[in-house]
């Protein structure tokens, strides 16, 4: 690393030899680098590192099986990557510090970051896989790394609406578990080559951080590239959404390496932030009251403000934001909605042989949700069902990420894919 001391010690959790570079030693105010997957290691931060250590004393680390550090056939998890960076940061730095992390290294950064809130002043994600249900959205980052246990990501246009048509109901056929995968030293080598980029990057999709993100204290800046496809924007807003004390930057014309892309603009919101810590929330707009909506048989459509019931019929590529709709009917379409409440009364949301994919809200009813031969992908919603929270007529799809379900048959946080049929309601 230009600039930069390097320092070669022996860590613990995998017994190997890992590289922890160093500038601005004697600094009051300290930072930790996490990189993601990459020969580069802690290099992707190089156009950084000059600006960074005239205020702050900045350690980076290649973490093991990357940059110039040991690899092995071993588990490159993120709860293992955090105890190693909790051995770095007991040899190098003063706590409290800053923690940046980057891709696999923003979702290691939220792990040390709910282990070790004491350690952590401020923390910065980064284009963070990992955050929503593997059955979502993650087949990209997996293909990304010649992995494709999931189908590819569709033209990014069509990526919301239907990335669920192509992935939720296949998944039902997925016999081959991850986690059984990364547990066995012989399926590593076998299925994955030993190759510490892609035991990484299957671990990194396979978490869950229902547990982790309530226990992450720490002010959090959320920097995401608005043209990533690897890990798609509506990641960062999910994060945005679970972490009540943070604030998400998107970088425009940056995909999923901002720091490199638009270095610029990075640093300009990194040092904000640094500097005067999270901008004040915006404020809640009022919403437009509307009465009845429709769609029949066109394209487009977006739809704001409150009604009291909204009909898509034949109808594609539907956007709903900002709403608040006490029926919805979704009749052999593809939606969006974010940020939206629906329902109140008896049946929130009835989707008939079409695609949902939702983002931010709330869906109640007697039923939230009459899905029919449908396929829903949800994040970081509240589904409150006093009867039922879903139930299907047809079979069915449904991925929850980091969402809470309410229902006489499901009860609690859910981050998981169902198959909803007559005799199995949610």
């Amino acid at each position: 690393m230009p600039g930069m001391e390097a320092h070669r010690i022996d860590e613990p959790v995998f017994n190997a030899r890992v590289v922890v570079y160093e500038a601005g030693r004697g600094k009051p105010r300290a930072i930790l680098l996490v990189h993601g997957i990459g020969e580069e290691g802690a290099r992707d931060y190089r156009d950084h590192i000059a600006w960074l250590e005239q205020s702050f004393h900045v350690i980076a680390v290649d973490l093991p099986g990357f940059g110039a550090s040991d690899q092995a056939n071993v588990l490159y998890s993120p709860g293992n990557y955090a105890r190693v960076l909790k051995h770095v940061a007991g040899r190098f730095l003063r706590r409290p510090f800053v923690l940046v992390g980057h891709s696999m290294g923003a979702v290691v950064a939220l792990r040390y970051a709910a282990a070790y809130p004491g350690d952590v002043q401020r923390l910065v994600v980064v284009d963070a896989p990992g955050v929503l249900h593997r059955h979502a959205a993650t087949s990209q980052f997996l293909a990304h790394l010649g992995l494709e246990f999931v189908p590819p990501f569709l033209d990014p246009l069509e990526r919301f609406t239907n990335l669920a048509r192509r992935i939720l109901a296949p998944l039902e056929r997925l016999t081959l578990d991850p986690q059984v995968i990364l547990s066995s030293p012989q399926l590593r080598q076998t299925l994955l080559g030993s190759d510490p980029a892609k035991i990484a990057g299957l671990a990194v999709v396979s978490e869950d951080l229902r547990r982790v993100l309530p226990e992450v204290r720490a002010d959090t800046l959320i920097v995401w590239g608005a043209q990533d496809t690897i890990a798609p924007l509506r990641a960062g807003k999910v994060l945005a959404l679970k972490l009540p004390n943070s604030r998400l930057v998107v970088i425009e014309r940056a995909a999923h390496t901002p720091m490199q892309e638009a270095p610029e603009r990075f640093r300009a919101a990194l040092e904000a932030f640094l500097e005067r810590g999270l901008p004040p929330r915006p404020g809640v707009a009022r919403l437009a009251k509307h009465g009845e909506g429709n769609c029949r048989n066109e394209r487009n459509l977006v739809f704001e403000g409150e009604y009291e019931s909204l009909t898509l019929e034949g109808c594609t590529r539907v956007h709903i934001r900002n709403a608040r709709v006490r029926e919805l009917r979704v009749l052999d379409s593809s939606v969006t909605i974010d940020d939206s409440r629906i329902g109140g009364g008896e049946t929130g949301l009835v989707a008939l042989n079409s695609t949902i994919v939702m983002t931010g809200g709330r869906i109640e009813g007697d039923v939230a949700i009459e899905a029919t031969e449908s396929r829903l992908d949800l994040a970081a919603i509240e589904v409150e069902g006093r009867n039922a929270a879903v139930t299907a007529p047809k079979r069915s799809y449904v991925a929850f990420s980091l969402s809470r379900v309410q229902s006489p048959h499901t009860r609690g946080e859910v981050h998981d894919f169902y198959t909803v049929t007559p005799k199995n309601p949610l």
